[in-house]
C-alpha cells in the first residue's frame, strides 16, 4: 500500500501511497504511532501520484483504522503531494472532517508533484 521514502528521518515520516488496504493502513498507522512514542510530535509526507478513481475508492478502507488507531499518533504537519483530482478530493474531504476525526493533523496543506521539494521544506520548518 506504501513505500517509506529516504526523507524519513527522526520525526518526518515521509512515504509514497498506492492502493489503500485494511493491512496497509493497520501497518501504516504502526508506524506512525512508533514514530509519535519516539518523537512525540510527527509530520507527514505523503506522496499520492497517479491516483484513480478505483485508487481513490480503495482509501475507504481506512475509515476504521483511523477510528481505533488515530488517537495512537501525533501528526503536528502533515503534506499531501499529488498530481490528480481524486488524490485532491480526498484530501479536501479529510480538511473538511478533521475537526471531529480521530487522525487530525494541527495544520495539513495540498502540493502539487512540482512542488515536492516546497512541501517537504514546509514540513522540516516544523523540525
Amino acid at each position: 500500500m506504501y513505500e517509506v521514502l529516504d526523507e524519513t528521518d527522526k520525526n518526518l515520516v515521509a512515504i509514497r501511497v498506492h492502493q489503500g488496504t485494511r493491512n496497509g493502513y493497520e501497518e501504516l498507522y504502526s508506524l506512525l504511532a512508533a514514530k509519535t512514542e519516539q518523537h512525540g510530535r510527527i509530520h507527514v509526507y505523503e506522496e499520492v501520484p497517479g491516483w484513480t478513481f478505483s485508487i481513490f475508492l480503495t482509501h475507504l478502507h481506512g475509515l476504521i483504522p483511523d477510528l481505533q488507531y488515530g488517537s495512537h499518533f501525533n501528526i503536528g504537519r502533515y503534506a499531501a503531494v499529488g498530481d490528480s483530482t481524486w488524490a485532491k478530493l480526498l484530501f479536501d474531504w479529510w480538511r473538511a472532517i478533521r475537526p471531529i476525526w480521530p487522525v487530525a493533523p494541527d495544520k495539513m496543506r495540498y502540493f502539487e508533484i512540482k512542488e515536492r521539494e516546497r512541501a517537504l521544506d514546509w514540513l522540516r520548518e516544523a523540525l
